[in-house]
């Protein structure tokens, strides 16, 4: 009993009816050759399981990894699967702005952290340097009773960008570092 109910949940996930067709969770039916199916196959099972690899994987009959490997190697294929998941990333983010209007303090925060990042909601500072930088170190063979001499060249190639710091930025060095 525990099992048809774990079963109609993933269906439902899925979208897809009990009588509907194949099962997604059918585990008896054999592992077909990714090759011998069509495009128009996979893009029906795609939409179908709304671009969840492992649930079109187990619908079709093949392994994720030979789904995903199609799925790469076709742009068809990979255009239906994109916008299978940019859809339901956007239902996603439909229930997190619902949220948000409804006062959900885990919402607030988290669309803060995310959407918020430019404004300074974060939980830790992130500084990347864009500047390359090139070491060069040349070795000279000298007699023995010559000083050595070693010339350590170091060259930057400064593309203008310069890291925007938020004005409440203190690394400590101006205090002394607490």
């Amino acid at each position: 009993m525990a099992n048809n109910k774990q079963s109609g949940k993933l269906q439902k996930l899925a979208g897809m009816e009990t009588g509907e067709g194949l099962s997604i969770l059918d585990s008896k039916k054999p592992q077909a050759a990714i090759t011998k199916l069509t495009n128009e196959e996979i893009i029906a099972s795609i939409r179908r399981c709304r671009g969840l690899y492992y649930l079109a994987a187990e619908h079709l009959g093949v392994t994720k990894s030979a789904l995903a490997y199609r799925i790469a190697n076709d742009p068809e294929l990979e255009s239906v699967a994109k916008d299978q998941r940019g859809k339901m990333l956007d239902k996603a983010e439909t229930k997190l702005m619902e949220a948000v209007d409804n006062g959900e303090q885990w919402a607030i925060q988290l669309m803060l952290k995310t959407l918020g990042r430019d404004r300074g909601y974060v939980e830790r500072q992130e500084i990347h340097s864009v500047n390359q930088v090139r070491l060069q170190v040349v070795e000279e063979i000298v007699d023995a009773h010559s000083a050595p001499e070693v010339l350590i060249s170091v060259t930057s190639q400064n593309i203008g960008y310069k890291p925007k710091l938020p004005e409440s930025f203190n690394d400590g060095a101006e205090t002394g570092g607490d």
